[in-house]
């Protein structure tokens, strides 16, 4: 054995060490925010809270989210643009009456995905993601 731990006051610190490690691992790692939507979060941003609104209907799920960060509203946008692809969006529309330039439109099975991304500068400078699923 490499050392022994006799003091009550040892093995509590141990203890303490492996909690605060184990808290640590949990912050640098939240869990993946819009896990209804099977979308995950831009690092740097955070859901608002009270945002969510989950609803089961006959026709299907209608799903809504805020998120707040500091990223740019571009970069945000083109992330976005560059995953939802990946877990099977295939956009439907680039621009609409109610789709800005910032806002992507895409269907997946029997569901539509309205993500729009908008520049706040007032009372701090933030980028808003509002995320919107519905039946189709």
């Amino acid at each position: 054995m490499l050392f022994a731990v006799k003091s009550p006051v040892m093995i509590a610190a141990l203890l303490l060490l492996a909690l605060f490690g184990a808290a640590q691992a949990m912050a640098a790692d939240p869990p993946r925010l819009l896990s209804d939507l099977d979308i995950p979060l831009m690092p740097g941003f955070v859901e608002e809270d009270n945002s969510r609104v989950v609803f089961d209907t006959p026709q299907g799920r209608i799903i809504e989210v805020r998120a707040t960060g500091q990223q740019d509203r571009q970069k945000t946008f083109d992330y976005y643009q560059l995953l939802l692809p990946s877990l099977g969006w295939r956009r439907i529309a680039d621009k609409s009456a109610d789709c800005g330039a910032f806002c992507l439109m895409a269907r997946r099975e029997a569901e539509i995905l309205k993500l729009t991304v908008t520049e706040i500068k007032q009372p701090r400078h933030k980028t808003l993601i509002y995320f919107s699923v519905n039946p189709e």
